[in-house]
């Protein structure tokens, strides 16, 4: 191959990997909210325009869990792995609303339900 042969080529290849390589628009915005219910931390990052993506994770003293979305009429969270003493967070927040300034919620631990309010993180 000729020089210019081979110039070409490195330039056509650099240019097809940077244009490969640029980022796509996300198609929702993340509001993270986070609040106390007695000794609990509660973080929930609600993924507003596309539910499906959102998060939540519990600490518990030294101990975060992390949680899976299991429904979407009224979000609820059930634990990733196991969980500690927290087995179901549920939401009065539907995956259809928009974000509001604050989301109220409840979980359950044991035998009882605690109520707690988060609001907007900065």
């Amino acid at each position: 191959m000729n020089r210019r042969t081979w110039l070409t080529m490195l330039f056509l290849l650099g240019a097809g990997i940077v244009g490969c390589v640029h980022a796509e628009p996300k198609a929702y915005d993340l509001v993270k909210y986070q609040g106390k219910a007695g000794s609990v931390t509660i973080a929930f990052d609600f993924a507003d325009g596309y539910p499906e993506a959102s998060t939540m994770k519990i600490t518990e003293g030294k101990k975060t869990t992390a949680f899976n979305l299991e429904g979407l009429d009224n979000i609820q969270f059930v634990p990733a792995k196991g969980g500690g003493s927290i087995k179901r967070v549920s939401l009065d927040l539907s995956g259809d609303d928009r974000a509001p300034a604050k989301v109220t919620g409840s979980y359950v631990a044991g035998e009882k339900t605690v109520a707690f309010t988060l609001t907007k993180r900065k």
